[in-house]
């Protein structure tokens, strides 16, 4: 009887060891990667879903997997939150579902451990695959024969993002934004009309109705109508029409939208996030001596046409994680350009990145002409798209285009439609100001970018308008392909600005934005595709050239080495500085976040510049 229960006890025992030993991924799943066709990823964290369809993503995924060791946890409770679901798809069949915490796994509801974290891999596969979302699409159509109308939502929280779809009659304004619609003519007695389109989140149900404000400018008639678009058509959701008393409010029922099925789109992934900072090219030794600028360069004055300084600004800008330079650009021939060729070249030679931010305003603050901008456009182009320095989006070179709004949108057009003829495909983000992006500009623009938060902000205490500025606008460039004939990423590039002062410039009033001993603001939940920072230094406007003194220079270099550590993890509101923190660079401005501020490359050693531990 003693040796039954010894061998039982010690059948039990080996039984034990092969049990909790540690499996490999084929002892889970007897397939391989050719017998999965879409990979779909839900982020435990926002709740977004991505899409991997490429055999070679799926490949990268089965080595992870195949890399680890799987051992089997005693505690078979079921869980709660997690990292990430996977599903995985046979054709339309569901063959394995895994739960990933960061070293452990649920494959089809048994809870394993992991050998390895495995949160940076299932990121760099998250990021790279095309995101996939549930929508209803509606379509506002206004029109009136009085002068203008106008709707203006209270309420933006259930619209993703909107598209002008077109317009009736001959209209001098029109356009749109998530929160609303306008349109109106030289004078009244004509009909005259703008289509949007809205994608509607399908996220939770649609209870509360939406206010809006419907204006009327003089005398004539208005309507709206809201149809909701299904893959069969559109069906008309709601009629108003404007009663004579402005303004006139009413709430939109979307509710009944719940019943109806929803719209799957795809958001094309994103490139990586970059930051980069302004770069003004423009400085000779002998143009330092001014009553505007406060502060000197520590080191001497300087010319922008040195390769020795332009090679140290880079360098310098490099140690404070910094991705490139935006740099002022005035045309073929011009000084800037000349110092462009030099910074592509030493910019090449550090594996560091530049593009132009082509400058739309002559001395006179006037627009340049169409002849003028397809020149240079096409001249910058052909000469520097190419440069290994300069950085392109899907193979095209990018431009920031400053006061793009001084143009009108059918110019840019007429602009793209004769460089595309001739087989030059440039990437144009054009610049926004206000609390609400135009969203007809991204019919015309690949991108949008905010320089100078004076445009929301002039005081320290409205940096909740801020926020909200920046959740809206990122939240509606992020998800403008799902309403595109052929989606393809929009790019918003938010700024992030450590104050602002330019009162010593002769007739400026301008308000002042006090720095608050290095804190600034990013904006939470807009992940931009880049990233600036707008900053000027201590009574000291951009247009004279801003030198920061130790302790200003401290704040921006704080500015930037903290941001660069957010952006990679998709920024946070408030980000202070550290206790040590020193000196950035002049000529300088943060974008993709957006730096934009005032720095003297010459103020301190890359030794002294500041790094985020642990940010490679």
């Amino acid at each position: 009887m003693k040796k039954i229960v010894l061998l039982f006890a010690v059948l039990t025992l080996l039984g034990g060891c092969a049990l909790h030993r540690p499996r490999r991924f084929t002892d889970l799943y007897a397939g391989d990667a050719s017998a999965i066709t879409r990979i779909v990823l839900l982020n435990g964290i926002n709740g977004e879903t991505h899409v991997i369809a490429a055999p070679e993503k799926i490949a990268v995924f089965f080595d992870l997997l195949n890399s680890l060791s799987f051992s089997l946890q005693p505690n078979q409770l079921p869980r709660g939150g997690f990292l990430y679901r996977l599903e995985l798809f046979e054709g339309e069949q569901k063959a394995l579902e895994m739960i990933f915490e960061s070293q452990s796994v649920a494959v089809n509801g048994v809870y394993y451990d992991l050998d390895a974290d495995v949160r940076e891999p299932l990121e760099a596969l998250y990021a790279a695959a095309p995101e996939q979302i549930t929508f209803y699409r509606l379509r506002f159509e206004l029109t009136t024969t009085a002068q203008g109308a106008r709707i203006t939502a209270q309420d933006t929280q259930y619209f993703l993002t909107g598209r002008l779809m077109g317009v009736t009659g001959a209209p001098l304004k029109r356009g749109g934004s998530v929160q609303g619609a306008w349109v109106g003519q030289e004078a009244a007695g004509n009909s005259v009309g703008v289509t949007m389109d809205y994608a509607v989140t399908s996220r939770g149900r649609l209870l509360t109705p939406v206010p809006y404000v419907f204006e009327q400018g003089g005398d004539g008639s208005s309507v709206l109508r809201v149809y909701h678009v299904a893959e069969e058509g559109p069906a008309l959701l709601a009629e108003i029409i404007h009663p004579g008393d402005d303004p006139y409010q009413f709430a939109l029922n979307l509710s009944p939208l719940d019943a109806q099925p929803r719209l799957t789109g795809e958001i094309p992934a994103r490139p990586a996030k970059m930051l980069w900072a302004y770069y003004y090219p423009w400085y000779y030794a002998g143009g330092w001596d001014t009553s505007i600028l406060q502060d000197q360069p520590v080191l001497g004055y300087y010319g922008s046409d040195s390769r020795a300084v332009i090679e140290r600004q880079v360098e310098e800008a490099q140690s404070a994680g910094i991705d490139g330079f935006i740099s002022s650009w005035w045309g073929p021939g011009s000084d800037t350009d000349e110092n462009l060729r030099t910074l592509l070249d030493v910019a090449q030679a550090r594996n560091f990145s530049v593009m132009i931010n082509f400058e739309l305003l002559d001395w006179d603050g006037q627009p340049r002409g169409e002849a003028e901008v397809l020149e240079w456009l096409r001249y910058a182009v052909s000469e520097y798209g190419a440069q290994p320095a300069y950085v392109r989006v899907d193979g095209r070179p990018v431009f920031v285009i400053w006061a793009s709004a001084s143009l009108p949108n059918a110019v840019w057009e007429s602009i793209l439609v004769q460089l595309r003829a001739e087989g030059l495909e440039p990437f144009l983000i054009g610049q926004f100001g206000g609390e609400w992006a135009r969203l007809d500009d991204l019919g015309v623009f690949d991108g949008l970018y905010q320089y100078n938060i004076l445009n929301v902000m002039s005081a320290n205490n409205q940096t909740e308008t801020l926020f909200h500025v920046y959740e809206s606008t990122g939240r509606a460039v992020r998800y403008y392909p799902l309403l595109m004939d052929a989606p393809t990423p929009r790019l918003w590039a938010a700024t992030v600005q450590p104050g602002y002062d330019d009162h010593l410039i002769p007739g400026r009033q301008t308000p002042i934005l006090g720095r608050e001993n290095g804190d600034y603001t990013v904006p939470p939940s807009t992940p931009p595709f880049t990233a600036t920072l707008t900053g000027f230094s201590s009574r000291h406007g951009m247009s004279g050239g801003s030198i920061p003194t130790s302790s200003r220079a401290s704040i921006t270099v704080t500015c930037i080495c903290k941001l660069r550590g957010n952006i990679r993890s998709g920024g946070s509101r408030i980000m202070r500085p550290f206790p040590s923190a020193q000196r950035l660079p002049l000529s300088i401005y943060p974008f993709f976040l957006l730096l934009n501020g005032a720095f003297d490359p010459h103020c301190t050693s890359p030794a002294n510049l500041l790094r985020v531990p642990g940010d490679d």
